[in-house]
Order: C-alpha cells, then sequence, then structure tokens
C-alpha cells in the first residue's frame, strides 16, 4: 500500500497546501481514531486508496506516525460503516461501492439534507440569516480551486453542507448526516458526481448559497428547497449523463 501524507485539515483545511505533497495527512490528536478513519477516506475519495486494495493495520500506523490501538479503532468503525470490507483474521480491504450503494446513500443524503436545510432556513429567518459558515467554506473552495488542490476542494464542499447541518439545531438529523459524511465523501468525489474544473465548484456553491439567502427572505416551501437542493447536489451527473435520468432519478436526478 503506497499512500502519501498530506497536511490539508479535516473537515475543511486552515492551511491548504499543493497536492504534490502527501496525501494521508497526519491525524490530529483530538478523537484520534475518527480523525485516521476520516484520513483514509480522504485517501479512497481522491483515488490513493483503490478499490479492492489491502488496508495494513500496522503500515497504517507506521506511516502515519501513531500505535495500532486507535489505528484498529478506525479500521472497525470503516468496516461498520461498509467503507472497507473483510475483517477479523482476513484483514481488510478497500469496499467497491456498488450502483446500489451508491443510489441508497445519494437517497439517504437528499432526505436528510432537505430537512436540514429546511431547519436551517427556518432558524435563519427567526434569528438573522448568518451565513458565514457558508461563506467561509466557499472561501476555503477558492483557495482549493487556486492552487488546483481536489483534497482541499472536497473538504470544503463538505464543510459547507456541514455548516448547514449546524445551522439546522436538529441534532437527530444532523448525527445521521455525519453517519454517512464519508461516504458522501467517497461518491461524491467520482467523476460521474464533480465537475473537473475547481472554479467551477465554487461558482455552484456560491450559486447555491445565494439561493438559500433568497429562501430566508421568501419563505420558500420544503418542496421548493427540496428541488433546489436537488439540483445542486446532481447538475453535474445530469450534465454528463443526462440521458440516465429517467432511469435512475434517486442517483440521477
Amino acid at each position: 500500500m503506497v499512500l502519501r501524507e498530506t497536511s490539508v485539515a479535516y473537515p475543511i483545511p486552515t492551511s491548504i497546501q499543493s497536492e504534490e505533497g502527501p496525501s494521508l495527512r497526519q491525524p490530529t490528536r483530538n478523537s484520534l481514531a475518527s480523525s485516521i478513519a476520516s484520513a483514509v477516506a480522504e485517501a479512497i475519495a481522491t483515488g490513493h486508496l483503490k478499490p479492492g486494495e489491502r488496508v495494513v493495520e500496522l503500515a497504517l500506523a507506521e506511516q502515519m506516525k501513531v500505535s495500532r490501538v486507535p489505528v484498529r479503532e478506525a479500521l472497525k468503525v470503516l468496516h461498520a460503516q461498509g467503507i472497507l470490507s473483510g475483517g477479523s483474521h482476513r484483514g481488510y480491504r478497500i469496499a467497491t461501492f456498488d450502483d446500489t450503494t451508491v443510489r441508497q446513500v445519494i437517497e439517504v443524503r437528499l432526505m436528510l439534507e432537505t430537512i436540514l436545510l429546511r431547519d436551517a432556513i427556518a432558524r435563519w429567518r427567526a434569528d438573522g440569516p448568518d451565513l458565514s459558515g457558508l461563506d467561509e467554506a466557499i472561501g476555503g473552495m477558492k483557495i482549493a480551486a487556486k492552487i488546483e488542490n481536489r483534497l482541499a476542494s472536497l473538504s470544503a464542499d463538505l464543510e459547507f453542507h456541514r455548516a448547514i447541518a449546524r445551522a439546522a439545531g436538529n441534532d437527530i438529523a444532523a448525527t445521521l448526516w455525519e453517519a454517512i459524511a464519508r461516504h458522501v465523501m467517497i461518491i461524491f468525489a467520482r467523476e460521474e458526481y464533480r465537475d473537473d474544473d475547481l472554479n467551477a465548484i465554487v461558482a455552484q456553491h456560491q450559486s447555491f448559497r445565494d439561493y438559500i439567502e433568497r429562501a430566508i427572505a421568501q419563505e420558500h416551501g420544503e418542496d421548493e428547497i427540496s428541488a433546489a437542493l436537488k439540483a445542486h447536489l446532481l447538475q453535474v451527473s445530469r450534465a454528463k449523463r443526462p440521458a440516465a435520468a429517467a432511469d435512475a432519478p434517486a442517483v440521477e436526478g
């Protein structure tokens, strides 16, 4: 298993470096096992770990300069989430996400984020539209685009949607969203769901941020909010494979 380190922080970088550096970042001390699990998910999302590739606990611990205990816990979490296959004495391998799994994750994401966006808009309308979390994430995307760092762009993208989850004040939906956040990063890093142009990703999120601001002022209903969210999340796949839209609405929109 050949992986590179990266200094990009998770979930959103505070200091972004070029992707020519290492790709498997050093974990933080806070929630070490969770940080390691997220680092592995990042490596899968950016293609440094491939489906079917073996993940060796000892090698991973040595590369990340940590003991085997948090690595073992991280691998157990990823296995429980279906991101790794195998386990026990057989060891772990990177799972292959088939079409059914992809469809299910996207369907659940749309359901959860519709609830979270609805509730966030309602709270912003009641308390004042503080969209600074969205603006910060877009700022991270702009920096990532400038230095052409795909992983930083992915992380900032996820943080944009995490900011909505935080603003919603719906702890149950937010917790469920976090449970699929690593799946979301891996799936939405795939070519069919992500624009190759990192500047286009900035523009897409700025446009959606502007929609949210209008929805706060104009009191959009849940159906309209859901349609806008779906258009935002699936606009790239719709553009790349428009003919498939009618056959797989949950995945293609």
